[in-house]
């Protein structure tokens, strides 16, 4: 027997930023995971919740990120919004995705740019391993990382 509750839950509205802010982290942290994974020829990937506010290979997701077309990090944002644990925003940001598209992205670009443009720019002068493993890496996560609704 299930018991309904008395009220009916609303998703508090927040700020196009705010969300920015939280899908920037939420990116971070779902490319540390798929980094710390590792690429499963099943594709069988499930980002570890415990990690969500101390993301794993953080500084290397960064780099990764940095590396990658601004779409596809987008999605990886968005994705990694989607993939957090259930706090009731998750349907704006869908709202926000089909209505607001561009206003969404360009507060991704603006909080992006804001937060990681110096060290994405520091990290561009270290020596990296670049070549066809570090794309299929980022492409991978890109693909990995969309819903359904997004491809």
């Amino acid at each position: 027997m299930t018991i309904r509750p008395f009220y009916e839950p609303r998703i508090l509205e927040m700020r196009i930023e705010k969300y920015a802010e939280i899908a920037v982290d939420a990116g971070i942290w779902l490319a540390g995971e798929m980094l710390e994974q590792g690429i499963r020829a099943k594709g069988d990937f499930l980002p570890d919740p415990r990690y969500v506010y101390k993301p794993r290979q953080m500084e290397a997701a960064i780099i990764e990120l940095s590396h990658i077309s601004e779409g596809l990090r987008h999605r990886i944002f968005a994705a990694g919004f989607l993939k957090l644990p259930n706090n009731g925003a998750q349907a704006t940001l869908h709202r926000l995705l089909e209505t607001h598209t561009e206003m969404l992205h360009v507060a991704f670009r603006i909080e992006w740019k804001r937060r990681h443009g110096k060290m994405a720019g520091a990290a561009s002068h270290r020596t990296l391993r670049r070549g066809s493993n570090l794309q299929l890496t980022a492409t991978t996560i890109g693909r990995r990382a969309m819903t359904p609704a997004q491809k």
